[in-house]
């Protein structure tokens, strides 16, 4: 089953505020770790950044996906408890970021006990198609673990981007809160800064002072980490 009309109004509001911080207009990426471009094809990039200290797991390319993780320090792929994710999907440039995001729940309604999904929040960021969606899930049926999932998903010309920040919490009870209101503030504060733009375009320029560095990438699409100054 799905979470009721009530619990889903109530999920929303109790975040609201914060969930207005996801669209604040972002320069340029800056963070204490790395930071990740994601290439779409063709001078299209997205930017994103990590919290100091994370690392990669071992990535995965599919024909019409490329996905890198990061984990904490301390944590590994049998025992993480966050999880930051950034995806490029050349198969959705130009689509609709509605339809992304609703995929995106059906996915979570069917492989969940109970899913909730608050409504979503789009955008135009830098003049690309933004849209965030905030799901959660009670018991993921494979794992007999809870779930609670942030999604910023970018629309470009080339090929739809996704940061992602996931929490993996014990299972809970349908109107439950397993995440507290900090974290869920830290994870908001860390997606928002996903931010797209075009090398080659004047409307939807690339700060110049990363111009150098997307030079010296080959323009497929992938997803290459940029190492914080030591």
């Amino acid at each position: 089953m799905r979470l009721g009309f009530l619990s889903k109004i109530k999920l929303w509001r109790q975040f609201s505020a914060t969930l207005l911080l996801a669209f604040m207009p972002v320069a340029t990426v800056q963070a204490a770790g790395d930071s990740v471009i994601a290439q779409g094809g063709e001078g299209e990039v997205f930017f994103a950044a990590l919290p100091e200290g994370w690392h990669a797991l071992p990535r995965a390319t599919e024909q019409q996906q490329t996905t890198a993780e990061w984990l904490p320090p301390g944590q590994h792929v049998e025992n993480w408890t966050d999880m930051i994710t950034v995806q490029v999907f050349p198969g959705w440039a130009g689509g609709n970021v509605d339809d992304f995001l609703n995929e995106l729940a059906e996915i979570y309604g069917q492989n969940c006990e109970a899913s909730g999904a608050t409504p979503p929040l789009k955008d135009q960021v830098n003049g690309f198609p933004t849209g965030f969606r905030l799901i959660n899930c009670t018991r993921d049926l494979t794992r007999n673990t809870g779930e609670v999932a942030l999604f910023r998903a970018t629309v470009g010309r080339n090929a739809l981007y996704l940061i992602q920040h996931v929490f993996r919490v014990p299972e809970f009870e349908v109107g439950a809160q397993p995440v507290t209101e900090n974290a869920m503030r830290a994870a908001f504060e860390g997606i928002r800064t996903g931010w797209a733009c075009h090398k080659g375009s004047a409307q939807q320029s690339c700060p110049p002072e990363w111009l150098p560095v997307l030079s010296q990438l080959d323009g497929k699409p992938s997803v290459v980490v940029i190492r914080a100054p030591q």
